[in-house]
């Protein structure tokens, strides 16, 4: 069982580390507490000069979102949260419960690589719309040519809406019902796909050649999912990163390479169900590319009359080399030569995608007789 993802990327954006202030959650909470009476563009502004220590959980971005004053200082939230998806949660939030022992953990993986195949291999040919909000930056002091870009944070730069096919076990973009959308989706650079098929059930196998370790409790809206942490060396993996365009002295222009890649999966110990799937690629700092995370979020869904577990949620998160973004978009700006990450020059794509509108897909036909033709 393989897993091909792949991130197309052609533009993209992250601001320096310096340039935020770093809070925890707690000291988040505080800030947002002040936004009463403050206007949404002054509230989304001072947002978008934090950067979390700690993941914002779904029910407290909701709350937080509750309290804001409108959709600018909204969206600035949504954002911090999507960044901060990869990180630990504040330790408050770690249940206090006691480790399973070698053998119940053993048997909570042995549930998970059971759902994976059940689910995998049960779930009915749907369909399902993916809404996906595209953010992305500008670092401070970028240039293009002699022109000096000013510094811009992460910010929406466009939306779109596809309908995606469930179909034999591979997830396929509905091209006749999307065709009016596909100039603008392909205006933007961060692609993701394979969060529906087999990416559960591969990095379950890619661990078995890997490293899967248990590393925490987490609170759920049920009992605490028990989560493990993985490492997969690249010489077993099955997880590809794709980046257009380099200079064409570089080649194709391609940079292509499967990588090596870590992450965790969030499991339920009573039924294996998964819950939240992280990866990320193991890339060098001297690529052009130097980071690129997925995180996947499940949930119950109704297809059919049936309830099943679905994503609901995606975040991607691509960061480039500045230069190799600008070269991209203005051809001939810089002479052509290697191109690798400077730190202060990085910038991130980011992807907040949505899924909803799930249906059973169904084909239908008549046979007629030579009567009725």
């Amino acid at each position: 069982m393989r897993i091909l993802l792949i991130l197309l990327l052609f533009t993209g954006g992250s601001p320096p580390v310096f340039s935020a202030r770093r809070l925890t959650v707690d000291q988040l909470e505080q800030v947002l507490s002040t936004a009463q009476g403050k206007s949404d563009q002054k509230v989304a502004d001072q947002l978008s000069e934090l950067q979390l220590t700690e993941r914002l959980s779904p029910a407290r971005l909701a709350h937080g979102q509750a309290e804001l004053p409108g959709p600018a200082s909204r969206q600035c939230l949504l954002v911090l949260a999507d960044v901060s998806a990869f990180l630990d949660l504040p330790p408050s939030e770690i249940p206090l419960k006691d480790t399973p022992d070698l053998a119940a953990q053993r048997q909570i993986v042995a549930e998970a690589v059971t759902y994976a195949e059940k689910t995998i291999s049960n779930l009915p040919n749907f369909f399902a719309t993916r809404n996906t909000t595209y953010f992305e930056d500008m670092p401070q002091g970028h240039r293009l040519g002699t022109s000096l870009i000013p510094y811009q944070p992460l910010h929406l730069v466009g939306s779109s809406s596809q309908v995606v096919l469930y179909r034999d076990g591979r997830e396929i973009v509905d091209s006749g019902a999307n065709k009016h959308q596909r100039n603008d989706l392909e205006s933007h650079g961060l692609i993701t796909s394979g969060v529906f098929g087999p990416i559960l059930g591969t990095v379950l196998v890619d661990a078995t050649q890997g490293k899967l370790v248990w590393d925490h409790w987490e609170q759920s809206a049920g009992e605490p999912l028990a989560v493990f942490h993985f490492a997969i060396p690249k010489e077993k993996s099955h997880y590809q990163v794709q980046f257009c365009c380099l200079p064409e002295v570089q080649g194709t222009g391609i940079f292509q390479r499967f990588s090596g890649y870590h992450g965790e999966i969030a499991i339920d110990p009573t039924n294996g169900a998964i819950f939240r799937l992280t990866l990320q690629a193991d890339l060098q700092r001297t690529d052009p590319l130097v980071r690129s995370n997925i995180l996947v979020e499940y949930g119950p869904v109704e297809i059919g009359g049936k309830s099943y577990i679905c994503p609901v949620k995606s975040v991607s998160i691509m960061l480039i080399s500045a230069q190799a973004s600008a070269m991209e978009r203005y051809p001939g700006a810089m002479p052509e030569q290697e191109v690798t990450a400077d730190p202060e020059q990085l910038r991130t794509l980011l992807n907040n995608v949505v899924f909803d509108q799930y249906h059973v897909f169904r084909a239908e036909s008549r046979i007629l007789n030579e009567d009725k033709r």
